[in-house]
């Protein structure tokens, strides 16, 4: 796994998130090759994770965050790795993961 993917779910794992998963989309997709997810119990947990990503990463490395004015649904864009932060309800609520294609890996295989 690339260093970036590990640093970006160490500092997910910092901010207590929860139900962390890992997608790896390499083969599936030419615009990114791996998306990560994971849940927060509240909307300052939420919007916590931008400040917690962009002093993890370079700014260069963040192209996009979506999602900023509700702090419900976070999408941060990183290139090759996509995050999404998402209010538990949310989550639940939509379950878009059932439309992944990628394999899902284990924390383990990242750490």
């Amino acid at each position: 796994m690339t260093d970036r993917l590990r640093l970006v779910v160490k500092t997910l794992e910092d901010l207590k998130l929860t139900n962390l998963r890992i997608y790896d989309f390499r083969g599936f997709s030419p615009y990114f090759d791996f998306q990560v997810v994971a849940s927060a119990s509240n909307e300052r947990q939420v919007h916590a994770s931008i400040d917690h990503i962009r002093q993890a990463l370079p700014e260069e490395h963040i192209r996009k965050i979506e999602g900023i004015e509700t702090s419900r649904w976070l999408l941060f864009d990183l290139g090759d790795i996509i995050v999404h932060v998402m209010h538990r309800d949310e989550r639940e609520y939509y379950q878009f993961e059932k439309l992944f294609v990628g394999r899902e890996i284990s924390l383990s295989e990242v750490n």
